[in-house]
């Protein structure tokens, strides 16, 4: 039994990516936390009267709440605009061997991760991540393969340890 389906890529699949890994690391964590407690600081001080005084720490905190995902913003547009591979159409099947790959364009190329090497595999609430490494993950927008969703999760829960896979249906 194999399943296959199609994926195109957009810049906003990728955001959202970059998006959930960012703030699912410390340094995504740290940042929010820090921009909260920068502002609590403001609010529940009684020494920030005027607007002069507040800017500094009002603009560090918009640092911390906005810079990562403004930054993700751009780096993603540029990932999709800067990637042969991931301007075209990607071709998935899951079937015995693993997760095959295919793109399409001039280069054509093929890519195979064996079932023992997913290394986690997420639902998010707009996606399907298949995790190679700690970093890297293959994204799946679950609007584009919303009727085979069942069939892939299944192909996961075969062949994945329970341990590796976060899937909410």
């Amino acid at each position: 039994m194999s399943v296959k389906f199609d994926v195109k890529l957009t810049a906003d699949d990728m955001y959202r990516f970059n998006m959930h890994h960012a703030y699912t690391s410390l340094q995504g964590i740290l940042s929010l936390v820090m921009g909260a407690f920068i502002i609590g600081v403001i609010v529940l001080s009684g020494q920030f009267h005027d607007i002069g005084t507040a800017a500094p720490y009002i603009a560090l905190a918009l640092v911390f709440l906005l810079y990562i995902p403004m930054t993700l913003r751009f780096r993603s547009k540029r990932q999709i605009l800067m990637s042969d591979i991931l301007k075209n159409v990607l071709h998935f099947e899951l079937n015995e061997e693993g997760v095959v790959v295919t793109s399409e364009g001039e280069q054509g190329e093929q890519a195979t991760l064996p079932w023992e090497y997913v290394y986690k595999a997420v639902t998010t609430k707009t996606n399907f991540l298949i995790y190679s490494n700690r970093v890297n993950a293959y994204i799946v927008p679950k609007e584009q393969v919303k009727d085979q969703l069942p069939a892939i999760y299944e192909m996961f829960e075969k062949h994945v340890e329970a341990y590796r896979l976060k899937i909410k249906k």
